[in-house]
Protein backbone atom coordinates (compact mmCIF):
# COMPACT_ATOMS: atom_id res chain seq x y z
CA UNK A 1 0.00 0.00 0.00
CA UNK A 2 1.48 3.50 -0.61
CA UNK A 3 0.54 6.36 0.95
CA UNK A 4 1.29 9.89 -0.74
CA UNK A 5 -0.20 12.86 -1.81
CA UNK A 6 1.65 12.96 -4.94
CA UNK A 7 -0.49 12.44 -8.02
CA UNK A 8 -0.76 8.73 -9.92
CA UNK A 9 1.35 9.89 -12.85
CA UNK A 10 3.89 11.20 -10.60
CA UNK A 11 4.24 8.23 -8.88
CA UNK A 12 3.57 6.01 -11.32
CA UNK A 13 4.80 7.40 -15.19
CA UNK A 14 3.54 6.09 -17.99
CA UNK A 15 6.62 4.30 -19.57
CA UNK A 16 7.34 5.72 -23.48
CA UNK A 17 9.47 3.24 -25.69
CA UNK A 18 11.29 5.06 -28.26
CA UNK A 19 12.26 2.85 -31.24
CA UNK A 20 15.97 3.33 -30.29
CA UNK A 21 15.25 1.37 -27.02
CA UNK A 22 13.03 -1.25 -26.56
CA UNK A 23 12.27 -4.48 -23.97
CA UNK A 24 12.71 -7.97 -24.93
CA UNK A 25 12.84 -11.10 -23.15
CA UNK A 26 16.18 -13.09 -24.26
CA UNK A 27 16.77 -16.32 -23.06
CA UNK A 28 13.79 -16.09 -20.19
CA UNK A 29 15.47 -12.75 -19.02
CA UNK A 30 13.86 -9.62 -19.74
CA UNK A 31 16.54 -6.97 -21.42
CA UNK A 32 16.42 -3.61 -22.35
CA UNK A 33 17.91 -3.02 -25.74
CA UNK A 34 19.35 -0.28 -27.24
CA UNK A 35 20.32 0.35 -30.59
CA UNK A 36 24.41 1.20 -31.28
CA UNK A 37 25.89 3.73 -33.36
CA UNK A 38 26.72 0.48 -35.35
CA UNK A 39 23.58 -0.68 -36.13
CA UNK A 40 24.27 -3.46 -33.55
CA UNK A 41 21.37 -3.93 -31.23
CA UNK A 42 22.83 -4.10 -27.17
CA UNK A 43 21.94 -4.41 -23.79
CA UNK A 44 21.23 -1.43 -22.08
CA UNK A 45 19.57 -2.81 -19.12
CA UNK A 46 19.39 -6.47 -17.07
CA UNK A 47 15.92 -6.90 -15.59
CA UNK A 48 16.67 -10.34 -13.40
CA UNK A 49 15.57 -11.18 -9.69
CA UNK A 50 18.38 -13.93 -10.27
CA UNK A 51 21.80 -12.77 -9.02
CA UNK A 52 23.53 -15.22 -11.34
CA UNK A 53 22.53 -13.89 -14.46
CA UNK A 54 24.38 -10.61 -13.63
CA UNK A 55 27.98 -12.38 -13.04
CA UNK A 56 27.39 -13.48 -16.98
CA UNK A 57 29.65 -11.59 -19.21
CA UNK A 58 26.92 -12.57 -21.93
CA UNK A 59 24.68 -10.44 -20.18
CA UNK A 60 26.64 -7.25 -19.03
CA UNK A 61 25.65 -3.63 -20.43
CA UNK A 62 26.95 -2.56 -23.69
CA UNK A 63 27.53 -5.68 -25.36
CA UNK A 64 26.18 -6.47 -29.14
CA UNK A 65 23.55 -8.93 -29.68
CA UNK A 66 24.97 -10.75 -32.82
CA UNK A 67 23.67 -13.65 -32.03
CA UNK A 68 19.93 -13.24 -31.97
Amino acid sequence: MLYTPMPWEIVFPEEVQSEDQLFFTIEGRLCQIRRGADGWPRIERLISTDPQDYLQPTWSPRQPLITW
